[in-house]
C-alpha cells in the first residue's frame, strides 16, 4: 500500500535532521511507550504493528513524533486485542517460525533481479523508489514470513528468503548520486530481470 509513511526517496522534506549523541528517549513518556508495544506486539506480529503505524491519516502522521506513531497503533491494537476489556488474555503470542536450515531460493548471488510492482490494500514493505528497478543480490540475508501475509493475519506464515539487493545510486536518483543502496527484500518481491 502507497501512503504517507513511505518518505523514501521523495523531494520536498528537506534535509532528515541528525541528532549527534542522540538519547534512546527523549522524554520518560516514550520508555513508556516502548514498554507497551512489547505487550502489544507479543501478541500480534512486528509486520502488524508496522501497519497499524502506516493506517494514521497523512496529517497526523507528519505532525507526530516517532513515539507518537508508536502510541498511535499501540492503541489500536490493544483494542483489537481485547486488552482494555479487562484481565490480559488475547491471543498466544506469535513467534516467526525460524531457524532450521534455509529453503532453497530462486535466486543467487550476482544475480540481476528486478523489484515487483505489488502494491495492493495489503501490507506492503517495498519502498516506492525500488519498485520496478533492477539491482544485483549480494547475498541471502535471512528466512522471514511474507511481511504482507502477518500484517494482514496478524500471525506469522511460512518464511521465505530474503535477499540483500544492491542498487546503484544514479540509477535511482540520478547522476549525481554516487553511492549504492542495499535493500532486503523477500523472494516475492523480486523477480527476474
Amino acid at each position: 500500500m502507497d501512503g504517507i509513511h513511505d518518505l523514501g526517496g521523495m523531494h520536498g522534506f528537506g534535509p532528515v535532521p541528525i541528532e549527534q549523541d542522540e538519547p534512546v528517549f527523549h522524554e520518560p513518556w516514550e520508555g513508556r511507550v516502548w514498554v507497551m508495544a512489547g505487550r502489544v506486539i507479543g501478541q500480534t506480529t512486528i509486520d502488524r504493528f508496522r501497519y497499524a503505524i502506516e493506517q494514521m491519516p497523512a496529517s497526523l502522521y507528519l505532525t507526530s513524533s516517532y513515539y507518537e506513531r508508536w502510541l498511535w497503533a499501540i492503541e489500536r491494537l490493544a483494542l483489537e486485542q481485547g486488552l482494555l476489556d479487562g484481565p490480559a488474555g488475547g491471543p498466544s503470542p506469535s513467534r516467526p517460525p525460524l531457524g532450521g536450515p534455509l529453503p532453497e531460493g530462486s535466486f543467487k548471488t550476482g544475480d540481476q533481479v528486478r523489484v515487483a510492482n505489488r502494491v495492493t490494500d495489503d501490507h506492503c514493505r517495498v519502498p516506492r523508489y525500488l519498485r520496478r528497478q533492477v539491482g544485483r543480490i549480494e547475498r541471502v540475508a535471512c528466512a522471514w514470513p511474507n511481511p504482507g501475509q502477518s500484517a494482514a493475519s496478524g500471525v506469522y506464515g511460512e518464511p521465505e528468503l530474503v535477499y540483500t539487493v544492491m542498487f546503484s545510486g544514479r540509477t535511482l536518483f540520478g547522476p549525481p548520486a554516487d553511492h549504492v543502496v542495499s535493500a532486503d527484500l523477500g523472494e516475492s518481491d523480486l523477480e527476474e530481470a
